[in-house]
C-alpha cells in the first residue's frame, strides 16, 4: 500500500477511513519494539518489515506549546523554510480540494548521498479535539524527477495533534518512507528511528517561537489550512497527478457465472505405512485387461484381444508384496516386440488395492 488507504502513488481526496489507519497505528502496542525513551519522547519501531522497510512511531508531550501553534508549524509553507535545516525547496503545485493539496519538497542529505525530492499530496483535517495530517507520494507532470536529486517515496507519513488534559500538547507521528538509491533497508530503518526524535524536537522548539514570527509577518492571519475561504480558487486536475509510465493496475477477476461449477473432491489423508506394518492388512492384487466391442466391419476370423483377470487373495503381507512384484515384473517383462506391436481395440487398466478387511 501506498498511503494510509491509497494505492501507490495514487492521488485522491482523502476519507476518515484514511484518517481511522492513521489513529490505528498510534493507538496499536503489539508489533512494535521501543527503540527510544527519553525527555518525554517515545519511538518505536515496527517489527514486521513492508518490503524490509519498517513503519517508526513517535508519540511526545510538550507542556509548553498550544496545539494549535503545533498543527500551524507542520503546515506553514513559508515558516518551515526557517526551522526546518534540510529543505533546499518547496514549491505549492496546487489543491485538490480546501483539505487536499500536492507539492514539492527537495531535501539535503549528508555526502556522499545525493540529495533527496519528493511530490507529495497532504491531507488534513481538524475535528476540534485532534487535528491530523497525511501525506504520501504522487506524481505530478509538471515535477517530474530532477538532475541532482534521487525521487524519494512516502509511503505513510502522518501527525496527530492533540490536546492535554491539563495544559500543552500531545503529538503523535508515523513514518514509512523509501529513500530510493543504493541504500539498504537495514541502514535506512536505522536512520530514520535515529532522525524521528530529532525531528520531534526541533518541531516542539519551532512550535515555542511561532506565534511571535507569525505575528510579526505581512499576513499574520493567513492561514489557508484553518479558514478554507483563504485557500485560492484555482484547483488542479487529478488527471494531472496520473503517471503514464505506470503499470496498470492488475485486472479484477471476472465472476463465474456458469451454472455447473467444477467441484473439487477434498484431498483424503493418506496412511503411512512401513513394511513391517502391512503385515496385518489384507490386501487384494488384480489385473485388468478389457476388451472393446467388436468391430462387424472387420474379419471376424481375425482375433482382436484378450481378456483375461487374474485375482489373488494373500493372508499375509509378505505374500501381497512378492505378488505385486512378481506382477510388474511380468508386464515389465513383455518381449519388446509385444510392445511395439500394440493392437488396437484394446483397453489396459491395472489397479492396485490395498484395503483392511473388504474387497475393492
Amino acid at each position: 500500500m501506498g498511503g494510509a488507504g491509497w494505492a501507490r502513488g495514487e492521488a485522491r481526496v482523502a476519507d476518515d477511513s484514511d484518517f481511522e489507519t492513521l489513529k490505528s497505528l498510534l493507538a496499536s502496542e503489539e508489533g512494535w519494539t521501543l527503540e527510544y525513551e527519553k525527555e518525554g519522547v517515545k519511538v518505536w519501531a515496527e517489527d514486521a518489515a513492508h518490503g524490509a522497510l519498517r513503519t517508526v512511531k513517535v508519540v511526545a508531550e510538550f507542556d509548553d506549546v498550544e496545539p494549535e501553534a503545533l498543527y500551524d508549524v507542520l503546515h506553514d509553507p513559508e515558516y518551515r523554510s526557517v526551522w526546518d535545516t534540510h529543505m533546499l525547496a518547496a514549491e505549492d503545485a496546487g489543491h485538490i480540494n480546501v483539505n487536499n493539496d500536492v507539492g514539492y519538497y527537495a531535501m539535503s542529505c549528508p555526502a556522499p548521498l545525493k540529495n533527496r525530492d519528493f511530490v507529495l499530496q497532504r491531507s488534513w483535517l481538524d475535528t476540534g479535539d485532534e487535528k491530523m495530517i497525511l501525506n504520501h507520494s504522487v506524481y505530478h507532470k509538471d515535477y517530474p524527477p530532477r538532475k541532482g536529486f534521487v525521487r524519494a517515496l512516502s509511503l505513510l507519513t502522518g501527525f496527530v495533534v492533540r490536546t492535554r488534559t491539563t495544559s500543552g500538547s500531545w503529538l503523535g507521528y508515523v513514518s514509512r518512507s523509501d529513500p530510493r538509491g543504493a541504500l539498504p533497508a537495514w541502514l535506512v530503518n536505522r536512520v530514520t528511528a535515529q532522525l524521528a526524535p530529532r525531528l520531534v524536537h526541533q518541531l516542539h522548539a519551532a512550535a515555542r517561537r511561532y506565534p511571535g514570527w507569525k505575528a510579526l509577518t505581512d499576513l499574520p492571519y493567513h492561514k489557508p489550512w484553518r479558514h478554507p475561504e483563504q485557500v485560492p480558487s484555482y484547483r488542479i486536475s487529478l488527471a494531472d497527478c496520473i503517471d503514464p509510465d505506470a503499470p496498470p493496475p492488475p485486472e479484477e477477476p471476472k465472476p463465474d457465472t456458469s451454472k455447473n461449477k467444477l467441484v473439487v473432491p477434498s484431498t483424503r489423508e493418506i496412511e503411512s505405512h512401513s513394511v513391517e506394518d502391512l503385515g496385518d492388512i489384507s490386501s487384494e492384487f488384480s489385473v485388468e485387461v478389457e476388451e472393446e466391442l467388436p468391430d462387424l466391419t472387420q474379419d471376424p476370423t481375425k482375433k482382436k484381444g484378450k481378456f483375461y483377470k487374474l485375482v489373488k487373495s494373500m493372508k499375509n503381507r509378505r505374500k501381497s508384496v512378492q505378488v505385486a512384484k512378481s506382477a510388474d515384473n511380468l508386464v515389465d517383462s513383455k518381449p519388446l516386440e509385444d510392445k511395439q506391436e500394440k493392437k488396437k481395440g484394446f483397453k489396459f487398466h491395472r489397479r492396485f488395492s490395498l484395503s483392511r478387511g473388504r474387497e475393492d
